[in-house]
């Protein structure tokens, strides 16, 4: 049998990304149109906060996103997060709004 360090949980997770936005993508911040990379999104709880079922301020899923080039990180809502080059959440490129069909003249 092993030692009990070699019995432990690993305690490591790796950074998690969006569907169709793995960690270190160009995305866009919807609720700020900032663009940025995605480093990471997680379950946050403030460090002032004491952890449990009775907190101040319930844990939050946040993404995590620094700016392109450097700077100060920000965080925001994961459904804000965009791939770069979308105007918002769920936007398709390319495509056309609806009622916007080409129709021809007859």
């Amino acid at each position: 049998m092993g030692s009990p360090e070699s019995e432990q949980p690993n305690a490591y997770v790796p950074p998690a990304g969006l569907p169709g936005m793995p960690v270190g993508s160009l995305v866009r911040d919807g609720a700020t149109g900032r663009e940025g990379t995605l480093r990471d999104v997680l379950l946050y709880q403030p460090a002032d906060v004491r952890p449990g079922p009775h907190a101040a301020r319930p844990a939050r899923r946040l993404a995590f996103l620094p700016p392109v080039g450097g700077g100060l990180e920000w965080t925001t809502k994961p459904d804000q997060v965009v791939p770069a080059g979308r105007d918002h959440p769920g936007e398709v490129p390319g495509a056309r709004p609806p009622g916007s069909a080409d129709r021809r003249a007859d």
